[in-house]
């Protein structure tokens, strides 16, 4: 932290003598009284220079304390500068308010003495910029578009923000144009004084020699500033020429004196008004007014001897007395900025593991960009560090931040080409089966449709957008492909509709037998178990399932859960794993068996995933139940709704585990 300047001393120029001595003017490339936005002690330590310093050389000449004063004031665009408006906190702030808040600075009047402010705020602003960029692209390309399609349109205000910045830099740009050409006209004029004042010192002395030196004296004082190259030695010649004007003057001694008078009432009022400054609430005004008077010392000749340390020692007094609140600022601050380099030294211990973070799975990814945006928050809001300590820590912080995002952009990288590659594979068996479709050997492209549709289950996924097109076109092929046997179905179930008379009776043998049951002759799994063995010898002997109907087989099948309704001790769910069964029994010795086990498994998969569906559903609404303290009622029937869900699930994954038997 760099040390607050304390004003010492100065000289007073003792060669601007006489009832004529030159008022002379600022130095060249000295800029007026500079401000600086001191939002934060960080602004004023930030200064190129000590706010109001003072020359410090005890026994420098006046020419040498004028090019003292020179190195120690700052340039125009280093100029210090107080932002009295209350200013939010920038990291707080969404982007919009961002984007407004920097657009109401760039608007104000003074915007060009703040601009260090203006700037600083907008790289903040950028890199919001460029994260919330980052997140938005990750979103897209997670949502399954493309990279090449991704668009940033910036939040609300941007584009108006990054004109407005442009024409203000387009502004400081000519503004800096004209100041140069300026500066360059004054350097001409000024060199055009000098050669006058060099004839009035070489030619005799006139009754009118005194207006024209001071002519000359005020036409170099209202000429602004030169080239900072040039300012020195134009300044030297220009008081060395006025040194051998009043040297070569016969009233020096009196004219000095009655200057010294003249000196010490103008310097009396300048002390008289730095005083007052301690109580100029505004430290912005009272740095500002403060360099001015400084300035304005400096170009008033000396006092009396016995008055010159006396009336000094007050200027200074007052000076420090505003310098005590730089003081009292950087000092609060460095109490503030301790503690939170404690706060943001813990932070970036729990940050620094992330940078090394690796996993396989999309959701753990998501959790600790999560994790790692809470803990980036709590770094933005912890403030200032010291300046020495902030650099180191900004780098390790960012260097986490970013590794941690690199690994994450890696991994989505390769699973995007993991999805494009089974894109090309989906793609690959959609054109076999469109090949199967015009194979003129039914039978071999059956064998190679059921291949395709094993492979499609073990590719994983595709591009979200592509997802739904993809399988649409491989479904469409294959049920194209089994429609060439509409009419053998149609066939088959004209058949199965015409129940033998052999099957009628024998079905109506089993139907007297069931009727026959009762609780004191009940059914037993060993009789049916018989029934069906006896159903399908039956239907074998009488050409197989080809052979009879469905319609038989659905009375079967219902005779079946009636006698199963009167085996004592048999639980539900296996009574339904039973009846179960002998559909698919029915589906695996019947024509197409493949195809209707693939579409029986589809219907069970489509039931378990809207049942999974309902019960996140349910949970849900019973989370924001659990919060009410009068939803008991509610709480209960939502939790007897995902009980009978999840039951119903585990039997819906019991018969997928029958058809894949």
């Amino acid at each position: 932290m760099a040390p607050a300047h304390k004003a010492v001393p100065t000289p007073e120029p003792e060669a601007l003598i006489g009832a004529d001595a030159p008022e002379p003017s600022q130095p060249e490339g000295v800029a007026p009284a500079a401000v600086f936005a001191l939002e934060s002690a960080q602004d004023i330590e930030n200064a190129p220079v000590a706010v109001a310093s003072l020359p410090t050389s005890a026994n420098a000449s006046a020419t040498e304390a004028a090019a003292e004063a020179a190195a120690l004031s700052p340039s125009e665009d280093e100029e210090e500068y107080v932002s009295e408006t209350p200013a939010p906190d920038f990291a707080q702030l969404d982007l919009p308010s961002q984007a407004s808040h920097l657009l109401t600075l760039l608007r104000r009047a003074d915007a060009r003495q703040n601009r260090k402010q203006i700037f600083d705020l907008h790289r903040q602003y950028e890199t919001a910029i460029g994260t919330d960029r980052t997140a938005a692209r990750q979103r897209f390309t997670e949502q399954g578009g493309e990279g090449d399609d991704f668009a940033y349109a910036g939040p609300a205000g941007h584009p108006e923000l990054t004109k407005a910045l442009h024409e203000f830099r387009e502004s400081r740009v000519r503004d800096a144009k004209a100041e140069d050409e300026q500066r360059a006209k004054n350097l001409t004029h000024k060199q055009y004084l000098l050669s006058q004042l060099r004839q009035l010192i070489e030619s005799a002395e006139t009754r009118d020699s005194s207006v024209r030196i001071k002519a000359l004296q005020t036409d170099w004082k209202a000429t602004g500033a030169v080239p900072q190259k040039d300012a020195q030695e134009l300044w030297n010649s220009y008081h060395a020429l006025l040194d051998m004007y009043y040297n070569n003057r016969g009233l020096f001694f009196e004219m000095k004196e009655l200057d010294r008078r003249r000196n010490l009432e103008a310097k009396e009022v300048l002390v008289q008004r730095a005083e007052a400054l301690n109580q100029q609430p505004s430290i912005n005004k009272a740095l500002q007014e403060l360099r001015q008077l400084h300035e304005d010392w400096k170009h008033i000749g000396p006092v009396p001897n016995e008055q010159r340390d006396p009336i000094w020692n007050r200027f200074l007094a007052a000076s420090e007395k505003i310098h005590d609140r730089k003081k009292e600022f950087l000092t609060a601050r460095t109490v503030l900025e301790t503690a939170n380099m404690t706060r943001k030294t813990a932070i970036l211990d729990q940050i620094k593991p992330y940078a090394e973070f690796q996993t396989e799975r999309v959701n753990e990814w998501r959790a600790k960009t999560d994790e790692l945006q809470k803990l980036k928050e709590e770094w933005d809001a912890a403030g200032l560090v010291p300046r020495d300590k902030a650099e180191q820590l900004n780098k390790q912080f960012w260097g986490a931040y970013k590794g941690f995002f690199q690994r994450k952009n890696q991994f989505f990288k390769s699973l995007d080409e993991e999805k494009n590659a089974n894109l090309k594979r989906k793609l690959d068996l959609c054109e076999q089966a469109d090949a199967a479709l015009v194979n003129p050997n039914w039978d071999e492209g059956r064998e190679i449709v059921i291949r395709l549709q094993k492979e499609w289950k073990l590719i994983g996924r595709v591009p979200e957008k592509q997802s739904d097109k993809v399988w649409n076109r491989f479904r469409t092929a294959c049920d194209a492909f089994f429609e060439r046997k509409n009419e053998e179905a149609k066939q088959r179930v004209h058949q199965a509709q015409q129940v033998s008379q052999e099957q009628a009776t024998h079905l109506d043998g089993v139907a007297e037998t069931v009727a026959a049951l009762s609780t004191d002759a009940p059914g037993t799994l060993a009789g049916f178990q018989q029934h069906v063995a006896e159903w399908r010898a039956f239907d074998s002997a009488a050409g197989g399932p080809r052979g009879g109907s469905e319609r038989g087989e659905e009375k079967f099948q219902a005779l079946m859960g009636k006698y199963l309704d009167m085996v004592p001790g048999l639980a539900y769910a296996e009574r339904t794993d039973l009846l179960f069964q002998l559909q698919v029994e029915r589906l695996k010795s019947g024509a197409d068996s493949q195809q209707a086990l693939y579409k029986k498994e589809q219907t069970l998969r489509r039931e378990i995933n809207e049942l999974e569906n309902d019960i996140a559903t349910l949970q849900t609404n019973l989370e924001f139940f659990a919060r009410s303290k009068n939803a008991n009622q509610l709480r209960e029937e939502y939790q007897g709704r995902i009980d009978e869900a999840k039951t119903r699930i585990e039997g819906l994954k019991r018969q997928l585990k029958i058809v894949r038997s």
